[in-house]
């Protein structure tokens, strides 16, 4: 194993760590002295990875929210249910992401970067939601994805407060009979 292979995978237990405990203990209330220790690195090397606490909470919102979005918009058709069996798989797979993205969102000390790149995430959702439900709602469809797009942020915080998976399972089929 190469020296720069070594290092890729110290980073990726730094954010893989991050992503824990910000998830687990919020992102004001996590020090990068504990993600060290739980990644079991160097307070150093995690500084010569990311310039600070918010670029590291960067970088893992980056990564983990682009990865999970890509997983999510693999269709096996361009459709409303297609797009919301894949949004129920990625919230059993990644509730701790998941988790994180709520947290940041209500949290008042989130760093403005951050916010910007979930802003972003749900523009991109709305506009996605938009395309796939123009056919049915026409010059609504934009009003219709902000209201689907609420629904799905409704399921999906009830499913990190309580990850039952036949509850979530019965609501995505709901809103797919009603979107579909």
């Amino acid at each position: 194993m190469t020296e720069q292979s070594v290092s890729m995978n110290k980073k990726e237990k730094i954010i893989l760590s991050a992503l824990h405990l910000f998830a687990k203990n919020g992102f004001t209330e996590t020090s990068v002295d504990t993600i060290a220790k739980h990644a079991k690195v160097s307070k150093g090397l995690t500084y010569s990875h990311f310039k600070n606490k918010e670029d590291l909470l960067r970088v893992v919102i980056e990564s983990t929210i682009t990865k999970m979005t890509d997983e999510m918009m693999r269709f096996e058709n361009f459709s409303i249910t297609s797009l919301l069996q894949n949004l129920k798989m990625s919230l059993i797979k990644n509730k701790d992401i998941i988790r994180l993205s709520i947290l940041l969102l209500i949290h008042p000390q989130t760093p403005a970067s951050v916010i910007k790149l979930l802003d972003s995430q749900k523009l991109e959702l709305i506009e996605l939601f938009s395309s796939l439900l123009e056919a049915k709602y026409n010059d609504k469809a934009k009003i219709e994805a902000e209201l689907l797009l609420a629904i799905m942020d409704g399921i999906t915080m009830d499913y990190v407060l309580n990850p039952d998976a036949d509850i979530l399972e019965n609501r995505i089929n709901y809103t797919i009979i009603k979107y579909v």
